[in-house]
């Protein structure tokens, strides 16, 4: 079953955002974005951000990178006129080419507001902080991306907020802590606030889609 997520990597306000096809919940692509904010420090990281260059998915691939992407896919889905959909789609782990210093990345920013984004992360160097939130689809259980033209949908679902750690001090149990707090919570149905209102007018925008202040709704990010 794929659970598809994302990753806000945050620095001065601005968004790169990484996507993530499949296992993106808490023990799969969650567990490695912990791993790798535990392997580099605070400046590694703030270095990672600015080395990390965004391509447009239907841009062509040069063979340089093509051939890097055979270590990230399995073998068998390879082929010589990959493109970065293609290579998206079969990323074992999203993290491994940010480790192993592979520049390029799809600027999935305007994925953030979909409801099949259902496990949304935001390492934020701002406040240093590592933040969970579960959204969209995922908040109402619906275990496939589907959706059903008679089923009674709410029109927007905020993202909610089950975990937040300091970036250089995330404990060992944060899973369990994440998954604890979400036990804790319920889902309440509320008419429109006016950050959902104001939501809507950035939700198209893919220069505001790049704004972490502007994406608060979609990203669960506490008000400041």
């Amino acid at each position: 079953m794929t659970k598809k997520g994302s990753l806000a990597f945050i620095k001065n306000g601005k968004i790169k955002a990484i996507y993530c096809h499949r296992n993106a919940q808490l023990e799969g692509f969650g567990k490695r974005l912990v791993k790798m904010c535990k392997y580099f420090t605070l400046e590694e990281l703030n270095q990672l951000y600015d080395y990390l260059i965004p391509v447009d998915e239907d841009s062509p691939m040069t063979e340089e990178q093509k051939e890097a992407y055979k270590s990230y896919m399995p073998e068998q889905c390879w082929k010589e006129d990959l493109d970065w959909t293609t290579a998206l789609m079969y990323t074992k782990d999203p993290t491994k080419p940010m480790m192993d210093g592979f520049p390029y990345f799809v600027d999935y920013a305007g994925f953030l507001p979909s409801w099949r984004n259902r496990f949304r992360y935001a390492i934020n160097l701002d406040e240093n902080t590592f933040s969970v939130s579960k959204a969209g689809l995922e908040m109402i259980s619906q275990e496939f991306d589907e959706f059903s033209d008679t089923a009674d949908y709410v029109d927007k679902i905020q993202a909610c907020v089950v975990g937040s750690f300091p970036l250089d001090n995330i404990p060992d149990n944060w899973m369990e802590q994440c998954q604890d707090y979400w036990k804790e919570m319920m889902l309440v149905a509320v008419p429109y606030s006016e950050i959902a209102i104001a939501s809507d007018k950035v939700e198209s925008d893919p220069e505001a889609q790049h704004d972490a202040k502007a994406m608060h709704f979609y990203l669960g990010i506490k008000n400041q």
